[in-house]
């Protein structure tokens, strides 16, 4: 072990590789349901103003970019405060802040 960090990633791996699983078994159940209501109620009536709606796959796609941009500006605040702290945390963690560090922040 290299550092406290490490088991921590291998948790977030295992739940990354946990989420990806699901897919198939989702998009399976999903189609299911689809084909069972489609059985059903073979013309499903189109909603009024229907070209005023995202498709699902749009808000998905939406939502995701906005995720990242949220990800990226926390990321940036969060960096920078580390960055700042740098001279009190390399202390304390027994590191040597390159000067360069420092001054960016």
């Amino acid at each position: 072990m290299d550092n406290l960090l490490d088991p921590v990633t291998d948790i977030q791996d295992k739940v990354v590789d946990g989420v990806k699983r699901t897919k198939q078994p989702i998009a399976d159940a999903v189609a299911t349901v689809v084909g069972l209501v489609l059985d059903q109620v073979p013309s499903v009536p189109a909603l009024p103003y229907a070209e005023l709606f995202p498709t699902p796959l749009e808000v998905i796609d939406n939502q995701a970019k906005f995720a990242t941009k949220v990800v990226n500006a926390t990321k940036t605040v969060a960096t920078a405060a580390a960055k700042s702290a740098a001279p009190l945390t390399d202390q304390l963690l027994d590191r040597t802040a390159p000067v360069s560090a420092v001054k960016a922040a």
